[in-house]
């Protein structure tokens, strides 16, 4: 088998014009001929060395001739090729087989595995104190390939920093890709590549203890499987499986160099912890890693060769496989050296030189040579060869949106956004007391998000009003990462007379027309409005300051339209009618790391602080100060090693007022909104909120993840990504003796505990609540949480 393939390179050798001393050979087993895939290169007397490709072909290039070079593959005798000036190429290099030892069983409590390991732990701290930088050479080939062909390659050559305290950094030299990519898809590089000598280990998200870790030994079971013979040492063959079976880890094999008690290469992948949820059905990865001495005292890495399988799919939606395999070469080590401090002055783990060099497709430097299979791929794979191509789904949804897209395609159903001009939007909502609600949202950006304006306009078909207005936002200096913008605004319109921390009136709308309660209560409200923001004043810190001028006006009574699609819902409560007048005041909020609300989906950690001013000084007719609080902080509880780690979140939301507070700006403590019951709420108060001029939420959930279910050993729901989440809350709002009898606040403090299944199907959560100051329960249901 191996004598073929010689031939072939051969001739391609023949045509090819091989730099100065670039020495070539092919490392083959001396009796059968089987060739010996990434069988360890290396020149005597440096840092410089590589590895065979598949076909067990290699090429290196020494400073200057002669070399020796040093050939070393586990379960063969080493080797040593002295290269002359004169020497033939390609070099045919046969390695004998090395002896393998029959170690006599003896029956200990205490396997000998576990004190190589023990020595292999001991030694490594020794010259590890030692290593403070490494700057090498690195080339790094990746390779993408479905059920039947390979689909992509990309290549790069870059140098790669390590720095003991500051980590890695990488700045990539030249690289090349098969014509279906473009530049900025190529993603090949050693920024993510393992080291199994570290004490921890990244795989895909997940934080795995390595197997040289000081505590790897209360982690993992190390068994000595054989010995064998290398150049007059032994090497130990050694079996590695986790003792922890919720913890990731590794399982694998290591193979060690007697004596000096040292990792000469290892084969392991991540245990079954490392998992994704779905539509993630499949995900392995296998790693095999090779170190090297070069004489010297700190063994570094040689190579990384990564394999991996991943299968997605949903019920009538399956992709093919995505085979993924990687290999890096590590070569010319410069060991505790100075490194420059411009690679480390970004966060950035890949960097790439300046355009004068590096281009694309230039040369790579000391590529690891191409199978003959990938070199056919480079010949044959053109551009019109997309990975969307080569990975398209099958199912009968893949069909449905493949047929959407054709029909679209064909004019069959006409392109919205070529009949409405670029900015606007339709607009629409439905309450008890507007009705019907149609219009038009305008929004656009100018000078490259300079200038934004927007504006909007819709008619009510129950109450028969317009709502009409628009805004205008200016960026007006950039002070460092600091933006300041300016705007102001009019607006004549419906609006709530409480703000819901979760529920849009968008998302009430459709509650509310299949036939559930409107959650809301409502007014006229002709606002104009002005004010400035300071956007990252610090790090993740705005500022805003907004005036206004409003007039309220109550609703015509009793014109409620009672109506819904089905005729479900029950007789609703009157809209409560508000305190008419003018309200000018001025309003101040600083929010820290503020984001979108996506109903618990994701943890979060912000804060917000409001206060808004109204009096008869600056022309009010309500003399009021209300203050207000919002706090979310999520934290890792445990098997923070995970990548999905068990976490804990709170929620804190808070007001309160002085003066006499319209019932406009009160606050509230959201409820369900019909059955949905996202983390934050009070999920046993059904339907409407609780409101007052003071008020508090405190609101807790500890995501436990599969954990449970791993305990009980329900693997069907481990596998699919189901969970259990428990939660409790606590409410309160008072509104004092100058307001109705009848509004809506508790009735003392409002107490409550429950738990979830998390993650049915990927895509719901599933809340059971108890009402623990007065009898009821609840059911709900929400967004997962993920994250």
């Amino acid at each position: 088998m191996f004598f073929p393939i010689f031939l072939v390179y051969a001739l391609f050798l023949a045509g090819l014009n091989l730099g100065n001393n670039e020495i070539s050979g092919f490392v083959f087993d001396g009796e059968t001929g089987e060739k010996l895939p990434s069988a360890t290169i290396l020149i005597e007397g440096s840092y410089r060395g590589t590895i065979t490709n598949n076909d067990g072909f290699f090429t290196i290039t020494p400073g200057e001739l002669p070399v020796v070079l040093f050939i070393r593959y586990i379960g063969y005798q080493s080797q040593q090729v002295e290269v002359h000036p004169d020497t033939q190429f390609p070099l045919e290099i046969g390695l004998q087989r090395s002896v393998t030892e029959m170690q006599e069983i003896v029956v200990t409590e205490r396997d000998p595995g576990l004190s190589i390991m023990e020595l292999v732990i001991e030694r490594k701290k020794l010259w590890r104190a030692g290593l403070q930088t490494y700057q090498v050479d690195a080339y790094t080939r990746q390779l993408l390939s479905n059920d039947t062909s390979i689909v992509s390659i990309t290549e790069s050559s870059s140098i790669a920093y390590w720095d003991k305290d500051r980590g890695s950094r990488e700045v990539q030299l030249s690289r090349k890709q098969t014509s279906n990519l473009s530049d900025d898809q190529n993603f090949a590089g050693v920024r993510y590549l393992p080291n199994f000598y570290d004490d921890n280990i990244e795989i895909a998200g997940y934080s795995l203890m390595g197997i040289t870790h000081p505590n790897a030994l209360r982690y993992y079971h190390f068994r000595l499987l054989e010995t064998e013979q290398m150049d007059g040492k032994p090497v130990y063959k050694i079996e590695v499986t986790p003792r922890r079976t919720r913890q990731p880890l590794f399982e694998g094999t290591a193979w060690v160099l007697g004596r000096d008690y040292a990792l000469l290469e290892v084969d392991l992948k991540p245990n079954d912890v490392v998992n994704f949820p779905p539509p993630v059905q499949d995900f392995n990865l296998t790693y095999k890693q090779q170190f090297s001495n070069y004489g010297g005292e700190y063994w570094l890495p040689v190579d990384m060769r990564i394999e991996g399988l991943i299968r997605i799919g949903m019920v009538g939606l399956r992709f093919p496989a995505i085979n993924f395999r990687q290999v890096s070469r590590l070569s010319d080590y410069r060991i505790n050296v100075n490194l420059p401090d411009s690679v480390y002055q970004t966060d950035e783990w890949l960097t790439r030189a300046d355009s004068l060099t590096v281009e694309e497709n230039r040369a790579l430097v000391e590529p690891i040579p191409l199978s003959l299979e990938e070199s056919l791929a480079y010949e044959t794979i053109d551009s019109t060869k997309t990975l969307e191509e080569a990975f398209k789904p099958e199912g009968f949804l893949a069909r449905m949106a493949s047929a959407s897209d054709e029909s679209e395609s064909s004019g069959i159903f006409l392109n919205i956004g070529g009949v409405i001009p670029d900015g606007l939007s339709p607009r629409g909502r439905f309450n008890r007391v507007d009705g019907y609600h149609l219009g038009l949202n305008f929004d656009r950006r100018f000078d490259k998000g300079r200038y934004r304006l927007k504006g909007f306009g819709g008619y009510s078909f129950n109450s028969s009003l317009w709502d009409y207005g628009g805004s205008a936002n200016i960026l007006f200096a950039s002070i460092g990462n600091t933006r300041i913008h300016g705007f102001a605004g009019y607006e004549n319109t419906t609006s709530t007379r409480y703000l819901s921390q979760f529920y849009s009136t968008g998302m009430n709308s459709i509650a509310t027309v299949i036939g559930g309660d409107d959650y809301f209560d409502y007014f006229r409200n002709q606002s104009t409005f002005a004010g400035i923001e300071a956007r990252r004043i610090l790090p993740r810190l705005n500022l805003t300051v907004t005036g206004r001028r409003e007039h309220h006006k109550n609703f015509e009574q009793d014109s409620e339209f009672d109506h819904s699609w089905f005729g479900w819902h029950k007789l609703r409560r009157p809209n409560r009618e508000i305190v008419e007048g003018r309200l000018q005041s001025i309003g101040l909020e600083i929010g820290y790391n503020v984001s979108s609300n996506d109903f618990g989906f994701a943890g979060k950690r912000q804060a917000v602080i409001g206060a808004e001013f109204s009096g008869n000084s600056i022309g009010s007719d309500f003399d009021f100060t209300k203050l207000g609080l919002r706090l979310d902080w999520n934290m890792q509880t445990f098997y923070k090693r995970r990548l999905f780690a068990n976490t804990l979140d709170l929620h804190l939301s808070a007001g309160t007022s002085v003066g006499e507070l319209p019932l406009q700006r009160f606050g509230a403590i959201d409820g369900s909104l019909n059955y949905f019951t996202p983390f934050g709420i009070l999920k046993t108060r059904r339907f409407v909120p609780y409101e007052g001029s003071r008020y508090w939420i405190a609101a807790t959930e500890h995501n436990f993840r599969t954990i449970p279910f791993e305990l009980l050993g329900i693997r069907p729901l481990v596998d699919r990504g189901w969970g259990i989440i428990i939660f409790g809350g606590a409410g309160y709002t008072d509104a004092g003796s100058a307001y109705p009898d009848d509004l809506m606040v508790t009735d003392g403090i409002h107490t409550e505990i429950g738990i979830s299944l998390n993650s049915i199907f990927g895509i719901l959560r599933i809340d059971f609540a108890r009402r623990l100051d007065k009898p009821g329960t609840f059911i709900g249901f929400s967004v997962p949480r993920y994250f």
